[in-house]
């Protein structure tokens, strides 16, 4: 059972990304308890004890591979057996100030979609005997990305951009980036390096956000810097490439789960981004 709830946690861990869109049906719930033993349960109390004996279990275990300042987790099961068996209703994960394989939140918020989920352990993998999607809802400041872009992951992909700078011959290369949110628009410095410039020369891009596709895109983009003032046809390869903001989102993919960014916005120079993940059945 400790591996069952383990998994939950294991929800939260970065994986390679599969945007797609997320489409879902939730099946009519079976293998379910006697109802007779699931209504004496709850009215003695023992699934509302279950259930909060296993909600400390997951929180200590995701705790083990994340951090937080708050987290709350919330099991709604049909009793104590089906729990057991790894059936629930639903679950609920909340978290302020998360920091998840390097990749800061100021708040994360998990809901399964579906009243009936089921997985079970089969020696020590575990299965999801049905699918199981859940709504996600995560803000993040400019202070989260710019911690975000220090961590190694970040950092693997700027050097394949510049790899791919390299292929043109010219010696350019970013060296770092940066964001900041000010009246609710992005601004995005990059750093570049040029041989034979003692001082690196920094673009800085205004942006605002729209959803493409499932991702995160930057929209209306625009050279603030440098005495320019230009739509940036040519340079969106390199910002879409360098997006911290998907990069961010991909925390939430595991499982070969289909990720899809439903609606983003910037509100009060905070950025939040909404949408669904669906963790195919096995």
């Amino acid at each position: 059972m400790k591996k069952i709830i383990l998994l939950l946690g294991l929800l939260l861990v970065a994986g390679n990304s599969a945007f797609a869109k997320c489409e879902y049906e939730c099946v009519a719930p079976y293998n379910l308890n006697n109802k007779f033993r699931a209504v004496v349960s709850n009215i003695t109390g023992a699934n509302a004890i279950v259930e909060n004996r296993l909600e400390s279990i997951l929180k200590k275990e995701v705790l083990k591979i994340a951090s937080a300042d708050k987290l709350k987790i919330n099991i709604d099961s049909y009793s104590p057996k089906d729990l057991k068996n790894g059936i629930f209703k639903g679950m609920t994960a909340n978290g302020e100030n998360v920091v998840i394989n390097g990749v800061h939140l100021s708040t994360l918020n998990l809901k399964t979609l579906c009243d009936f989920n089921y997985i079970r352990q089969s020696g020590k993998e575990i299965v999801f005997v049905e699918s199981m999607p859940l709504s996600f809802d995560i803000t993040m400041n400019s202070d989260d990305i710019n911690q975000t872009v220090t961590n190694d992951k970040y950092k693997k992909i700027i050097k394949d951009l510049n790899k791919i700078l390299s292929s043109y011959g010219m010696g350019v290369e970013v060296t770092s980036t940066k964001m900041s949110i000010k009246n609710n628009k992005l601004y995005y410095v990059i750093t570049l390096g040029i041989p034979f410039l003692s001082k690196e020369p920094k673009i800085v891009v205004q942006a605002d956000l729209k959803v493409k596709n499932g991702k995160i895109d930057f929209n209306n983009t625009q050279i603030v810097s440098n005495k320019f003032n230009m739509k940036l046809n040519k340079f969106d390869f390199i910002l879409n490439y360098l997006n911290p903001l998907d990069f961010s989102v991909n925390i939430l993919d595991s499982k070969d789960a289909k990720v899809t960014v439903k609606d983003v916005e910037i509100k009060d120079d905070v950025i939040h981004a909404t949408g669904v993940i669906v963790v195919p059945k096995d």
